[in-house]
């Protein structure tokens, strides 16, 4: 497949200019002839082109919102930065794809037709990334079965030492991430209440506030602190879409040093999830009682609203899981559940 060139090197476009070059192979042509052709060559019934032009609109809508998530969520803009991904890292970019469409509701059908469009186009770029179409996978992402232990970095504090040393910005957003459980897009937004003790993130994803706590976590509000001022600091000097260029950059350069994957900066949120879930779980079941009354009173929630909510939450005896999940700002626990890796009760 040739490079494109102009605005179409962007990923985004180099996918969708892929899609059409599929179509443009398939379009008036036998499909039944083409798997024919197919069994005949390798015992197989497969097309290696788009044959319908409703199927080709579908892929072209799912690959370009697949290039949007490389983008905005790993930093990978331009083709050249794809084609230099490793099959494991291509393998950890569609995983995380999905985590995110399983996240979003979409239904098993749906996610079924966007990995088809994955497979049909990501193969035609390169013929390698089959190994990650699986059976195995295939079903992982369409029913959202649980996922490996991609979700984090095997060795952040490799990875964050190594970023240190190339720009102190990207080693404060990557530390404000793991202090925080912040999306990239909220490190900017950070407000410290020194009164009382937590950190307020307004108007999250989906317009929701983010209330995080560190009345038992002294260090590291001291160190979330420290960090929000070099940020800031760099703010007074340059917009924040030019800091998150640079930080993607420094992240992918730091994983290398370290010998990681690169899984973008997602996955340090995924890190404090986890974290924050096993020290919260070491607390009496009082102590958690009473923290989660406070987020939902802090969130202005009504005290039947409050009620109701913890009435579900205990007849789960789900406390931590609720906990992080307020936290993390999502609006539903088994969302949460993702980032703990852990089965619904």
């Amino acid at each position: 497949m040739a490079s494109m060139r102009g605005r179409h090197n962007r990923i985004k476009y180099f996918l969708m200019e892929t899609t059409k070059a599929l179509f443009d192979a398939g379009y008036g042509k036998s499909k039944f002839e083409a798997f024919q052709q197919s069994y005949l060559r390798d015992r197989t019934r497969r097309s290696d082109a788009i044959h319908s032009f409703s199927t080709y609109i579908s892929y072209e809508k799912t690959m370009a919102k697949f290039g949007d998530f490389l983008a905005n969520e790993m930093g990978i803009k331009y083709e050249r930065d794809f084609k230099k991904l490793s099959v494991d890292e291509v393998y950890t970019c569609v995983d995380m794809y999905f985590q995110k469409q399983q996240e979003e509701g979409l239904a098993k059908k749906t996610l079924e037709r966007q990995i088809s469009a994955l497979n049909k186009v990501l193969t035609t770029i390169d013929p390698k990334l089959k190994e990650i179409f699986t059976p195995e996978n295939r079903m992982k992402w369409r029913n959202g079965a649980e996922p490996g232990d991609n979700d984090r970095y095997d060795h952040p504090e490799r990875v964050v030492e190594n970023l240190a040393k190339i720009s102190e910005v990207s080693h404060a957003i990557a530390q404000l991430q793991r202090l925080t459980g912040a999306r990239i897009g909220d490190t900017k937004k950070i407000n410290i209440d020194e009164q009382n003790q937590r950190i307020f993130i307004e108007r999250s994803k989906g317009g929701r506030n983010r209330f995080v706590y560190f009345d038992k976590f002294q260090k590291e509000f001291e160190e979330v602190k420290k960090y929000k001022e070099v940020l800031d600091e760099a703010l007074q000097k340059r917009p924040f879409s030019e800091i998150r260029k640079e930080y993607y950059k420094d992240l992918r350069r730091a994983c290398k040093r370290a010998g990681e994957p690169y899984r973008g900066s997602h996955s340090f949120r995924f890190e404090w999830a986890q974290e924050r879930y096993e020290k919260i779980s070491q607390w009496s079941k009082e102590e958690q009682i009473i923290y989660y009354y406070r987020i939902l009173k802090d969130r202005e929630k009504t005290e039947k609203e409050i009620m109701e909510a913890m009435e579900r939450v205990a007849g789960k005896d789900a406390w931590g899981e609720a906990i992080v999940s307020e936290e993390l700002g999502h609006s539903r626990l088994d969302i949460s559940r993702h980032y703990l890796r852990i089965k619904a009760k």
